[in-house]
């Protein structure tokens, strides 16, 4: 079981490393490295044979348990057949906080509309899931008018962001993902920023998971695992590399039942 998980996570962090390498190559920043412990609770309200809404928290917390970004997600999911599903529109609200060794000047909030689509398919024992979603940013703007005077100038800014995500996900203990399994996942995500307010135009964002959780029953799982976070701030020339714990709780209800 140990080599088939070392193996397993093996593969998607070098393929990973290049990518990596090629956004920070060349650059000078001043560059920061954080601890972080991120806590996430999802669950899923199925509602008809298509359709579910979807419910998230998000605890984001840094430099032992600094709060750094709070987040409520919610969405409503359609799912065509067993390989895609899609969310015509969802909505966040983003509590961002000062951390760390880079903090901003502001506690700037955020809301933000989102639609995604999700493709999922096998490679043997492998369960793969591919994810696109685009999102559209309103952020919050605080002016110092100086004497210290701060003026909150609202949710005025606007930013478009692309983001994808592959994961991948093999049973350890069982021939697929039942309950009472144990499991291995890991994933990478990748973030671009676009539109007039984004002053850097790379990827800004790379997030690289490896863990293993436990399919209590259809509706519960948990897994726990190591997360590697390179943010680079909206001017370009401060960026984070953050490692920490990553906690994610899923659990999902079936309306629909009787």
């Amino acid at each position: 079981m140990m080599f088939r998980l070392l193996w397993f996570c093996t593969i998607l962090i070098l393929l990973t490393l290049g990518s990596l390498a090629s956004v920070a190559q060349g650059i000078d920043r001043e560059i920061v490295n954080q601890s972080i412990e991120w806590v996430s609770v999802t669950t899923d309200w199925k509602v008809s044979s298509r359709t579910s809404l979807m419910v998230e928290g998000q605890f984001r917390q840094a430099e032992s348990f600094q709060p750094m970004q709070y987040q409520l997600r919610t969405g409503a999911e359609i799912t065509l057949n067993k390989h895609f599903s899609f969310v015509p529109v969802g909505y966040v609200y983003t509590w961002n906080h000062r951390y760390g060794e880079q903090p901003a000047k502001f506690k700037n909030n955020e809301h933000r509309l989102w639609e995604q689509v999700t493709y999922k398919h096998s490679v043997r024992r492998l369960n793969v899931s591919h994810r696109v979603r685009l999102e559209q940013r309103f952020l919050q703007t605080h002016v110092d008018k100086g004497a210290g005077e701060v003026v909150d100038e609202g949710y005025a800014v606007f930013q478009n962001r692309l983001r994808y995500r592959l994961m991948v996900m093999l049973p350890l203990t069982r021939a697929s993902l039942d309950p009472k399994t144990w499991f291995a996942s890991v994933y990478n995500e990748a973030f671009l920023s676009g539109g007039e307010n984004v002053t850097f135009h790379e990827p800004d964002q790379n997030r690289l998971y490896a863990g293993a959780g436990y399919q209590f029953a259809k509706p519960l799982s948990v897994q726990a695992g190591v997360l590697y976070q390179m943010l680079i701030k909206a001017n370009g020339a401060q960026q984070e590399n953050n490692v920490g714990v990553q906690v994610q709780v899923v659990y999902n209800i079936d309306l629909t039942r009787k």
